[in-house]
């Protein structure tokens, strides 16, 4: 018996291997899992618990450990069933990630059973029952018997794969204490099953006005055509883009200097390309709104459930820094910014988006000490202040004032906290690269302490083979494989960014708030209105309290990362850029349909939107700390 199990032994009255079938499609149509079995096994006992449909959680949830292959899928099948989740999850998947993720590219249970030549069930047996599950709406004793014995089978495979791993853990990690592997192993594993709540939860949106705009969508994207490619010209008749005239609208915005090329000579046209210059040329901006209507055929973003609610699957520890990986073509917080402002409570509540202040630069800044990076951090504004400090503006300079020199030095800072050479730096921001090395010495020079703090940290996940977070999660760099310098400078700033954000989530949950997105650096919460006060401030400790636990080792140390917040009423309150876009769709909408004399569309049941109508999407509020204390 490991050191590991001895301690899970002492600490839990029940260890339970726990799988699940069900039906329900999230990713797709925004469903929620609809059970139709379970199986525990208790490794204390043996006993196994085989149980049809919905079915109450059969242990004390805080005395129970359970362990899963993917907890999410668990933890979603448990709510569906009106459980609240246990407390204390062990999940095989991310753990068979934090020893291979790198080294090989699939971590589902056969495949993880397989490097350890634990016999499980083939691949095609395995769809044959997943078939058999979802295309049947009743099934026969037969089948009921063959399909629990097919989950079974799963938590037999993950039972052996569970010890497997913490012989193997064991050995690697010799000189930890089984308390510390444990503790990592739980975090990890609540992560993943808290997980589950957020995407059960969903998110509240306005589901009147997005029908309306989805069935105008080809009114909309045909109009929204017409009025910018007069301005623009890119398109023909056809909606056809037409790299001729797209060549000439860069070069006429003075921008073919610092375009990327491909490697047969033409203008870079992906995504991140156009979105980079759409941030500082209003011509590339409208380029960038056009294209996603061009190459839409419906409005992407929102995968709406029968609930009403949006809802995706969000893949926690989905990329090479841990960070949630959810569906830019299914997440609202991945759509267009503009179609933010379809986001709305239910009545008697207030949604509440928070997010971390310059996450980024302070994770830098206070895991490396530099004091001169934490003065610019805690100036509230880094970007302004490295500008100050390096003396391109003067000390009493504001973002107002000096927009352009900021922008520059903004993107100046990150390109050096992440590795950009200041050829492609400079190729960004259209400047002379000697200019742009100019910039990035600077930069190197004022901020010493950093740079010194991150080489060693990258020599040595160069030295062992991979990179890891403060709590164990760990990406493992491939033998013979060539890798970007900035994965290894971007990895110790964002894999930490998003161990503070599992904390925040999981305090969140445990404070029993109801958490509805998870964005980068920050989330989404439903407040009640009569409660709004508490549970606000509970919301903006824990996400602090999270950061402090990131931020410090031990007592020597207290720093925090800020939080910034947003409420949402009615919708989000955008900026101006942003806010234009939606103006826009609005117009199209409203100017595409016949309205009768009591100012209510002929299209569907959904009011027109105006600035003086209740169902208008905006909200001025200028002084939001008051609802804080009124609401």
């Amino acid at each position: 018996m490991t050191r590991i199990y001895e301690e899970l032994d002492k600490s839990f009255d029940f260890i339970v291997v726990h799988d699940t079938e069900f039906k329900g499609d999230t990713k797709d149509k925004g469903e929620l899992n609809d059970p139709v079995c379970s199986v525990y096994k208790d490794l204390k006992s043996d006993k196994i618990l085989r149980l049809k449909g919905k079915s109450k959680f059969p242990y004390p949830p805080k005395k129970t450990l359970v362990i899963a292959h993917n907890a999410n899928a668990e933890a979603h099948t448990l709510l569906s069933s009106g459980n609240k989740l246990p407390h204390f999850w062990w999940d095989t998947m991310i753990e068979d990630k934090k020893l291979n993720f790198g080294k090989v590219k699939k971590h589902g249970l056969l495949d993880a059973c397989a490097r350890y030549g634990i016999q499980t069930i083939s691949e095609d047996l395995k769809k044959y029952f997943i078939n058999m599950i979802l295309n049947n709406k009743s099934y026969s004793d037969d089948q009921w018997d063959k399909i629990l014995d097919y989950c079974q089978s799963d938590v037999e495979a993950t039972e052996k794969l569970f010890f497997k791993q913490i012989e193997q853990i064991e050995k690697e990690r010799f000189l930890e204490g089984p308390r510390s592997i444990i503790s990592q192993a739980l975090f990890s594993g609540a992560s993943m099953a808290f997980t589950a709540q957020v995407e059960f939860n969903g998110i509240h949106v306005n589901n009147k006005l997005l029908t309306r705009i989805q069935d105008n969508f080809p009114r909309i994207k045909k109009q929204m055509i017409e009025q910018l490619n007069n301005k623009l010209g890119v398109y023909d008749e056809n909606q056809t883009l037409k790299y001729e005239k797209f060549y000439a609208m860069v070069e006429r915005n003075k921008l073919l200097g610092s375009w990327p090329i491909t490697a047969t000579g033409k203008l870079k046209l992906d995504d991140k390309t156009v979105f980079h210059f759409a941030q500082s040329c209003d011509d590339i901006n409208d380029f960038y709104l056009l294209s996603e209507f061009v190459n839409s055929q419906k409005l992407k973003g929102f995968i709406v459930g029968p609930d009403d609610k949006a809802r995706t699957p969000y893949f926690m520890y989905g990329l090479k820094t841990g960070r949630t990986n959810p569906s830019t073509s299914r997440h609202p917080f991945n759509a267009p910014k503009c179609m933010r402002n379809l986001v709305r409570p239910p009545p008697n509540k207030i949604c509440v988006s928070f997010d971390y202040k310059n996450q980024e630069i302070a994770i830098a800044a206070y895991l490396s000490g530099d004091p001169q990076l934490i003065a610019a951090v805690e100036s509230g504004d880094p970007y302004m202040s490295t500008a100050r400090l390096v003396g391109a503006v003067p000390s009493n300079a504001t973002k107002k004032s000096h927009p352009k020199e900021r922008g520059l030095y903004k993107v100046t800072l990150l390109a050096c906290l992440y590795k950009q050479g200041p050829a492609n730096m400079s190729k960004r921001m259209n400047i002379n690269i000697d200019v742009g090395t100019e910039y990035q010495v600077k930069i190197k020079n004022l901020y010493k302490e950093y740079f010194a703090w991150i080489k060693p940290i990258v020599n040595k996940a160069l030295l062992q083979g991979y990179l890891t977070t403060k709590h164990g999660f760990r990406y493992y760099m491939a033998p013979g494989e060539v890798y970007n310098p900035r994965t290894l400078y971007n990895h110790p700033i964002q894999s930490n960014g998003s161990e503070m954000l599992r904390h925040a989530l999981i305090g969140i949950h445990k404070a029993g708030i109801e958490l509805n997105a998870l964005i980068h650096d920050g989330i989404v919460v439903t407040l009640d209105r009569k409660k709004f006060r508490k549970q606000f401030l509970k919301v903006k400790k824990i996400m602090e309290d999270a950061s402090i636990k990131i931020l410090n080792d031990a007592n020597k140390t207290n720093y925090i990362c800020p939080v910034d917040w947003q409420f949402i009423r009615t919708g989000m309150i955008q900026e101006d850029a942003e806010q234009s876009k939606w103006d826009r769709i609005i117009n199209i909408i409203n100017n595409s349909t016949q309205v009768k004399s009591t100012g209510v569309s002929t299209l569907g049941q959904h009011p027109i939107v105006t600035p003086d109508n209740k169902s208008a999407l905006r909200v001025n509020i200028n002084n939001l700390n008051k609802y804080i204390y009124t609401l």
